[in-house]
This record gives structure tokens, C-alpha cells and sequence, in this order.
């Protein structure tokens, strides 16, 4: 017989550890995936796609002018 270990004062084969974690890794990945292939409901999804996108504020501030970087780099090489 294989290695075995002490838990509460009882002898466990090293081989049930290995079953054990296959199981729990099973779980976490059948927990994962199966909300996944799961129904949606659809009010839910309608209601996400009826609200309204804002569009992304753009200043004047925020756009780069190349002709100022071309000014800039004329004055820096004078």
C-alpha cells in the first residue's frame, strides 16, 4: 500500500487527496460555466440595451495642434 497520512487519528490514503481535489476543481468549473448556457432574461437584456450612450466630451483643449508643435520645435532648434 501507498503512502498514507494522519487525520483526526485515522490513517487516509494519499489517493482520496487526489480525488478530492479533481472534485473541487470539477465544482469551481462547473460553477464558472453553467450560468453561462443558463436562460437570460430578456427584460433585463432590454432594458441594458435601451439606455442611451453618451457621447465623449471632446474640448478644444484636449485635441493636439500640430501646427503649434511645429512653431514650437522651429522656435527650439533657433
Amino acid at each position: 500500500m501507498g503512502a498514507a497520512y494522519t487525520v483526526f487519528g485515522k490513517q487516509v490514503p494519499a489517493h482520496i487527496y487526489t480525488q478530492l481535489s479533481i472534485l473541487t476543481l470539477g465544482s469551481v468549473a462547473l460553477g464558472v460555466t453553467i450560468p453561462k448556457f443558463l436562460p437570460q432574461d430578456p427584460a433585463k437584456n432590454e432594458a441594458a440595451a435601451s439606455k442611451p450612450i453618451a457621447p465623449a466630451a471632446q474640448s478644444k483643449e484636449d485635441d493636439f495642434d500640430f501646427e503649434k508643435f511645429i512653431d514650437l520645435t522651429k522656435e527650439e532648434t533657433k
